[in-house]
């Protein structure tokens, strides 16, 4: 029988029994009346006996009813104890947590993603590392890495993967280009460009634009974004950013708006990491990219 309950209808149970009213716990639980009716009716069915009676009024519980409400208060109060007591175990531990950033940049949403995790969870240590485009079969780059956060839409064999947010891509050209006066530019117009990539950035490129569309000429760089950026404002080339990362622009360089055929350049982002990983600190950084990030 315990298979064929679910814990929401239990705790269904508890507020129609505060409420007295189908309706109006349905209303506190944001669930549908006849949706909640229905779950309290297969539970009586499952448990054998009448846990509610119906009247007028509303409802109000059988004496066998109050007996297994009561009872059911005090299991469910345990059971919230233990979950508490063991995150709270797994946060008074120091737990270290290995982030991998393969984006056009380790900023915007995926910065601030990791930002927020941290202050979220002051007991964990997280390790950041910019890293190129993983190797088909590379999976994520080794143990020493528990998660990727990444723009390429290439799974790696075996890995576990969360979609999340879309970015849109930006250029960003030195303040004296003759394009940057214009506030939108479009693709075709860069064609005599040479774009500054960091490291393995060639493969997010491709999937953001497309195998069909001319990339102009690639030069990599060994280097981090914020230093692509400094090369940029010296006329040395231009680059790409996430358009939420318009305010990491410096003096001498310009953001604007990137367009193919008059559309945004969208590109997805996602989670990656191993199944088997067993560091304690990764399901929690997934569940939370899951509840606050995920699409």
């Amino acid at each position: 029988m315990r298979s064929s309950i679910q814990l929401a209808t239990l705790n269904y149970a508890l507020v129609v029994a505060e409420e007295g009213s189908f309706l109006r716990a349905a209303r506190r639980a944001g669930i549908d009346h006849t949706a909640l009716s229905r779950r309290i009716r297969d539970l009586e069915y499952a448990m054998g006996t009448r846990i509610f009676l119906r009247h007028a009024r509303g409802v109000g519980p059988t004496p066998a009813g109050e007996r297994f409400l009561d009872r059911l208060r005090s299991v469910l109060l345990e059971l919230d104890n233990t979950l508490t007591l063991a995150r709270t175990g797994i946060q008074d531990e120091q737990q270290r947590l290995s982030i991998r950033s393969n984006g056009l940049i380790l900023a915007g949403r995926a910065l601030d993603a990791i930002i927020e995790f941290g202050q979220r969870y002051p007991n964990f240590t997280t390790s950041l590392i910019e890293g190129s485009h993983p190797e088909p079969g590379g999976a994520l780059g080794g143990a020493a890495v528990d998660v990727t956060v990444t723009s390429s839409s290439r799974s790696t064999g075996g890995a576990f993967e969360l979609t999340l947010w879309k970015d849109t891509l930006a250029v960003v050209l030195a303040s004296n280009h003759p394009l940057a006066s214009s506030s939108v530019i479009e693709w075709s117009d860069l064609g005599q460009e040479t774009l500054l990539v960091s490291r393995g950035e060639a493969f997010l490129l491709a999937d953001a634009v497309g195998n069909s569309v001319q990339l102009p000429a690639v030069v990599e760089h060994h280097v981090s974004a914020g230093i692509l950026l400094r090369l940029v404002g010296n006329g040395l080339g231009i680059t790409l950013i996430h358009d939420g990362d318009a305010n990491s622009v410096p003096e001498g360089a310009v953001c604007r708006k990137l367009r193919i055929g008059g559309k945004p350049i969208q590109i997805c982002n996602f989670a990656r990491w191993r199944p088997d990983n067993a560091n304690p600190a990764l399901p929690i950084f997934i569940e939370f990219l899951r509840d606050r990030y995920s699409s």
